[in-house]
């Protein structure tokens, strides 16, 4: 009997770890991860925004992961004319009532460059019941001096 429960025990610990979606496998998968301090790949995320202010498609995944290492997947896609955005949170053990997924459209970006802080954030944002901005990211410029975004 005791044989079998830690047997189980291995088991659920084995589909809990494969339900997750650590940083190694972010970066494995290119996204912008956002380690609430550290960015990485942020030249990913620059290589959108080129595309994006020259009209063309493109699409980015931003992995943003709270201090307890729970991420919520941004998947962003620029469609030439407005941003599609799926916020991805069933990764995400801490997400309360929030539902696993939403899906906004978003007719702009807006990159506000303040005295520390890169601040990108989506404009035009249209909701089930709202229409509002919704920010994206924000990057510490000495992250940016600092970090090798290409890990």
């Amino acid at each position: 009997m005791q044989k079998c429960l830690y047997l189980f025990g291995i088991l659920i610990v084995l589909l809990l770890s494969a339900c997750s979606y650590d940083s190694d496998k972010a970066v494995k998968n290119g996204d912008v991860i956002n380690m609430h301090g550290p960015i990485y790949n942020f030249t990913r995320f620059e290589h959108f925004l080129e595309k994006t202010e020259s009209g063309e498609k493109a699409s980015v995944r931003i992995t943003n992961y709270t201090p307890d290492g729970n991420p919520t997947l941004y998947n962003l896609s620029f469609n030439g004319s407005v941003f599609d955005l799926e916020i991805d949170r069933s990764k995400n053990k801490d997400r309360g009532d929030n539902p696993a997924k939403t899906n906004m459209t978003c007719t702009g970006l807006l990159t506000e460059e303040g005295e520390q802080l890169f601040i990108y954030t989506l404009e035009g944002c249209q909701q089930p019941a709202s229409t509002e901005n919704f920010m994206l990211l924000s990057v510490l410029k000495e992250q940016l001096e600092e970090h090798d975004h290409s890990h």
